[in-house]
């Protein structure tokens, strides 16, 4: 005879399906229902009693007066926060021991499962009494997948190990090789719902539902059913991918004769779990958009060096998030500049950082590569400096410009730097610090290459107008430093044959906009405002002329040919501090590559709209100092070049030559 089953019962039809099996076997068994999650009609004609979430106490007691020996926990349940659980003693007991973990399903979940154990119940899964549920291997229905697909699925896939290795979700939804939305605790359903949304982004993208690494399977199995493909129907998705043996479907037949109707198709992908928790893991951590690019290319690169067998955790924007990272938290919150703009944020920033280093302990990746942004990134390479961890710095600290004492600073912290400029190494090197010069990535964004026509058919913008490009960065400081100039600048310009174009960033575009809307209608009225990479490549091909903030995009515009000015003003306290620190005459990259000032650089009291307008006005007349500023950047550009490589791919190579050098070290050492 078999024991008699507890079911601790959560939303859905599962179980429902638990009790019909258990009558059907004659098997003695009693429910403890989750009060606002189990539905009252499933449990009729069923011994069964009501818990709210957060009251274990009462119902380990009422299982062992039961004489329950084996427990099945079945079904969908969202915590409620901390805040809202109002636990029992046992229960704020058990959250008091299982401390941060508590913040993360999978390690709830087993260490649930470990405190009824504790208590002499055995928990088993429910593939164990419906053991047809789980997803044979194949493909269901008549839906063909496309070769196009296969490449999206692999993606997917690895996207979905990262998210579920983090103990964040089980789902993604993926198109072109790129994330279009990530499971969170909210559930699979109202993911897709959000994908909805997000149409046309959504449509045509694949569902990829996985275990995670390591996932307790008696807890919680990756589900779909009937209702998952409805939702992915009206989504506009065209496929699902389940884990072989590792997936629950429910009412299979019917899932299939839904997902042919809709024309969807749905697989499940055998899966080596060894494979799955053995990929190279990287922690990157970028702070501002152009280490978003730069990272973005770098992870390009070693998914392209690893046949996509490597993993990405940390924080980062949207680009680096298409490369299949879910940043730990939001970017912006560290594109920040200047000390007057830091003070505010400090608290913020600090706890940041600590919670940063934390998570970088917890993940334990095979390398920490940070990305610029010295102030947040090296703050935490010190803090996890020693604990055998390698750490690669991508960009280095200008200390040819100023505060040269941070060389011999950061060389213990960092096992190797890698450099945008040439002559960087060596300052680093004579402190003991291994550097690469691997190129400036920006030499792959393809900003020579923007269709300058197609831009101005597309905006209205005539054939004989005259386009200038505007940058006013990319953080809040510097739009609001830089716009008021840029306007006044604008208005001492011809606005007869003039529109203006303004790539920016998701970080500050509505700022931007509304900054521009409460310009007079005169001016406001010659402005475009534009998003993405591509845009803005477009746009500077379509550009006569630019204002930009001194920054990466100083490159962008020297490669699209564009003849531009360097603007950029300080917080005045700043200002003071940086006139005392900084050592070297130039600020635009291609100046200092050159060493002399071929771009003009209109810094803080001189950041004035008619000293901008008289530059910019000769410009847009095709006068000769715009042919000798685009005859110098060829020059220039070509002084960040790696003859035999790609920037990124040799920046991969040196991140994985890292991981090699420091795995040999730490298996001598074992040896010894």
């Amino acid at each position: 005879m078999q024991p008699k089953l507890g079911i601790i019962a959560g939303g859905g039809s599962l179980p429902r399906r638990i009790i019909d099996i258990c009558r059907a076997l004659e098997r003695d068994h009693y429910v403890i229902a989750i009060e606002g999650h189990a539905l009252p009609e499933h449990l009729e004609g069923t011994p069964h009693s009501w818990i709210r979430i957060g009251t274990a106490g009462s119902g380990l007691n009422i299982l062992k007066q039961e004489n329950v020996k084996e427990i099945v926990m079945i079904g969908d349940v969202k915590m409620p926060s901390l805040k809202d659980l109002h636990p029992d003693l046992r229960t704020a007991k058990f959250f008091a021991k299982l401390g941060m973990k508590a913040l993360g399903d999978n390690d709830l979940l087993s260490a649930a499962a470990a405190e009824l154990e504790s208590e002499g119940f055995k928990v088993i899964g429910v593939d164990e009494i419906l053991d047809d549920l789980l997803a044979p291997e194949g493909v269901f229905g008549s839906v063909a997948i496309g070769e196009g697909d296969q490449a999206d699925i692999k993606f997917g896939i690895a996207a979905a190990r990262e998210l579920g290795k983090r103990d964040i979700g089980q789902a993604v939804i993926v198109k072109s090789n790129q994330i279009i939305i990530t499971e969170d605790n909210a559930g699979t359903a109202e993911m897709i719902r959000r994908s909805r949304d997000r149409k046309p982004n959504g449509l045509g993208g694949i569902l990829v539902k996985i275990k995670k690494p390591g996932q307790d399977r008696r807890m919680d199995l990756p589900t779909i059913g009937v209702d998952t493909v409805e939702q992915a129907r009206e989504a506009g998705l065209k496929g699902i991918i389940i884990q072989a043996g590792e997936s629950i479907v429910i009412d299979l037949d019917d899932v299939v004769s839904v997902a042919n109707a809709a024309g969807i198709f749905i697989q499940a992908v055998p899966l080596d779990e060894e494979k799955i928790t053995t990929a190279t893991e990287i922690y990157v951590i970028a702070g501002e958009p152009s280490g978003d690019h730069l990272g973005a290319r770098l992870m390009a690169a070693l998914k392209s060096r690893t046949g996509g067998e490597v993993n990405f955790t940390g924080i980062g924007g949207p680009e680096m998030e298409k490369q299949g990272l879910t940043s730990h938290f939001p970017m912006s919150e560290l594109t920040v500049m200047g000390l007057a703009e830091v003070l505010p944020r400090l608290p913020k920033l600090l706890r940041r950082i600590g919670e940063t280093a934390r998570h970088i302990l917890k993940t334990k990746p095979d390398v920490v590569v940070t990305i610029d942004a010295p102030d947040f990134s090296l703050r935490v390479a010190r803090k996890i400096h020693g604990k055998s961890i390698p750490i690669v710095h991508y960009v280095a600290p200008s200390v040819w410009a100023w505060k040269p004492g941070r060389a011999k600073k950061i060389a213990p912290i960092l096992n190797h730097l890698m450099t945008l400029l040439p002559f960087e190494p060596p300052y680093f090197e004579r402190e003991g610090l291994a550097s690469t010069f691997v190129g400036h990535s920006i030499l792959e964004s393809g900003a020579a290459k923007g269709d300058g026509v197609a831009f101005r058919s597309h905006h209205g913008i005539a054939r004989e107008a005259k386009v200038l490009s505007v940058l006013p960065g990319s953080r809040h400081s510097e739009v609001k430093f830089l716009l008021p100039a840029i306007y006044d600048a604008i208005g001492r310009l011809d606005h007869a044959e003039l529109r203006i174009v303004l790539p920016t960033v998701e970080t500050v575009e509505t700022e931007i906009r509304q900054t521009i809307a409460s310009w007079p209608e005169e001016i406001s009225k010659l402005v475009i405002v534009v998003t993405g990479e591509d845009a803005k490549i477009d746009a500077f091909a379509a550009s006569d002329a630019a204002i930009a903030a001194s920054g990466t995009v100083a490159l962008e515009l020297a490669m699209a040919r564009v003849p531009y000015v360097t603007i950029y003003k300080f917080n005045a306290l700043t200002a003071i501090i940086a006139r005392r620190l900084v050592k070297t005459p130039y600020a635009n990259i291609i100046n200092i590559l050159l060493d002399h000032e071929v771009v003009p650089e209109l810094i803080q009291e001189d950041c004035r709209g008619d000293l901008i307008a008289s530059h910019i006005a000769k410009f847009l007349s095709a006068d000769e100092s715009a042919e000798i500023q685009i005859a110098k950047f060829e020059e220039a550009v070509s002084r960040l070049k790696d003859a035999d490589h790609k920037p990124s791919d040799k920046a991969a190579e040196v991140v994985l030559d890292v991981i090699a050098q420091h795995a040999k070290l730490t298996d001598q050492s074992k040896k010894e």
